[in-house]
């Protein structure tokens, strides 16, 4: 067995752990909230998959400045991957999100929910990214998409903020607040291990994925020069 199959088992029996514990703290240790009851268990799915989607997000970016930078596929096989990732993270984080809005608040969706709103928007920016990279090739493809990458970092960061800039609908921070978490340690520890446990599939998944983006590229460098 190669080292970068033995990162890649020891990653998944990492991960196989977390996500083992981060289900056990959401669905059986941790109580129903005092006002959402057991509707509180949406969150650790929600916030998880919304920290996580950010995380990827921010990946490609830096790995688009370094391919604009020193011009490396390596870095671009990074971008897309991650950005492959952050598309299906932003999709569950909506998902999940409409799901607690109509449950707290009894509607689906509202285009006048900033969050929700800027959250689409990323959604159809980094699928733009992909839809972009089918209808380009080579050298060009990547120099592209890596611009349209670096062009989403400002909607990733308002995105971040907008809650605290404009608070409508979507429920303030409980957990990172400057006078501590609203929130009893067990809820915190549920949370902790949910940011975990995506972190830890996201990087997981990526890795499988450069690997196997890296094997196209040899294919097809293989297939030309023969």
């Amino acid at each position: 067995m190669n080292p970068i199959d033995r990162v890649i088992r020891a990653l998944t029996g990492v991960t196989i752990v977390a996500v083992a514990a981060a289900l056990y703290f959401a669905l059986v240790a941790t109580p129903g909230e005092r006002v959402m009851g057991e509707a509180i268990r949406i969150l650790y799915v929600h916030a998880g998959a919304a920290w996580t989607a950010y995380l990827a997000y921010g990946v490609t970016a830096v790995a688009a400045v370094a391919f604009l930078w020193r011009g490396r596929p390596a870095w671009d096989r990074l971008a897309l991957a991650s950005a492959e990732w952050g598309v299906v993270l932003t999709t569950v984080t909506l998902l999940t999100g409409m799901l607690w809005g109509r449950v707290a608040q009894g509607w689906w969706w509202r285009w006048d929910d900033p969050r929700l709103t800027l959250t689409l928007m990323l959604w159809f920016l980094y699928a733009a990214y992909l839809i972009l990279r089918q209808y380009t090739e080579g050298q060009r493809r990547a120099t592209v998409s890596a611009v349209l990458a670096v062009a989403g970092v400002p909607a990733m960061v308002l995105n971040h903020f907008v809650v605290m800039l404009f608070p409508a609908f979507h429920p303030q921070p409980v957990a990172a607040r400057p006078d501590g978490p609203a929130m009893s340690g067990a809820f915190i520890a549920a949370l902790a291990l949910s940011f975990a446990a995506y972190t830890l599939v996201y990087v997981t998944l990526l890795v499988v994925r450069v690997l196997l983006e890296r094997r196209r590229d040899l294919l097809a460098e293989r297939a030309v020069s023969s």
